[in-house]
């Protein structure tokens, strides 16, 4: 699967969570005409402000037809919100996985990110492409256009620490950890098994986040992670908690998990958020 791009080629952008807000239609023209001066040919979807009930199936049409049009080349989600697991029945894995491109989301999209990783096993890009035009640095455009045009991996990259243990290894799945629990007895949560866990969050206090952390405890093969890291928690960490996130989600801990902690602030809700591949097997 080929996740570098050229001048020439076409990238999709759709919209499989909420639709985009009308306020937002001078963001993504920004964002259009920033990867056409790239020479990229974008093809957006034509239900991105679009809400109605019934639009699941339309969502997941759209995604169909751009994992099988040989033109695409990568597919980007500029939604969120709460909807995007509704497409999930309606998507075509068998032909999907025939036609493995990479599909970059973040937020609400973790639901779709970590289904796609678990049914047709390609990996799947923890990214939200609307920052390269909020941040007002310039950096962001950089970065990713370094990664995605000149073979850079800089976008991939960054800083961490280990809250528990020193080292850690396997493929990462996860993202938001509310949308990963929508997953949570279907068909299309991921193998915990040998994994590294990924969760962040953009809106949650502690009761809520002590919950979904004590949620995720109770899964099948929670034990047998081979880590789990944390990224940002916006809203929680704005407040300037007395338990950080990290004590939260080890006072939820069953007395026989010891795996490793690791965090970052470089990945979550941020404009400037580095970008991670669920399914790729990081070491750290």
């Amino acid at each position: 699967m080929d996740k570098n791009l050229s001048a020439g080629d076409t990238i999709a952008l759709v919209a499989n969570s909420d639709p985009l807000l009308l306020s937002e239609k001078t963001l993504v023209s920004e964002l259009v005409k920033l990867l056409e001066n790239w020479k990229l040919k974008v093809k957006l979807s034509p239900i991105l402000y679009s809400s109605g009930l019934d639009l699941a199936p339309v969502k997941a049409r759209i995604m169909n037809q751009a994992f099988a049009d040989q033109n695409v080349k990568v597919i980007f989600d500029l939604s969120g919100g709460n909807m995007a697991n509704t497409i999930l029945p309606f998507l075509n894995f068998t032909a999907l996985h025939k036609t493995p491109k990479l599909f970059c989301g973040y937020s609400d999209l973790t639901s779709v990110l970590n289904a796609l990783y678990a049914q047709v096993q390609v990996p799947a890009c923890l990214f939200q492409i609307k920052t390269l035009v909020q941040d007002n640095s310039g950096k962001q455009a950089r970065l990713f256009y370094d990664t995605f045009f000149k073979k850079s991996t800089e976008l991939y990259h960054f800083d961490y620490s280990f809250i528990r243990g020193n080292n850690a290894a396997g493929k990462i799945i996860g993202g938001n950890i509310r949308c990963f629990l929508k997953l949570a007895g279907t068909k299309f949560f991921p193998d915990l098994s040998g994994k590294i866990l990924f969760l962040e969050s953009y809106s949650g206090q502690l009761p809520l986040l002590f919950s979904q952390f004590s949620q995720l405890t109770q899964l099948p093969h929670f034990s047998k992670l081979a880590a789990i890291m944390l990224g940002t928690f916006t809203k929680y960490e704005q407040s300037k908690p007395s338990f950080p996130p990290a004590e939260l989600l080890a006072a939820s801990l069953p007395a026989s998990c010891h795996f490793p902690i690791i965090q970052t602030d470089k990945i979550g809700h941020s404009k400037t958020s580095r970008a991670l591949l669920l399914g790729k097997r990081y070491s750290f």
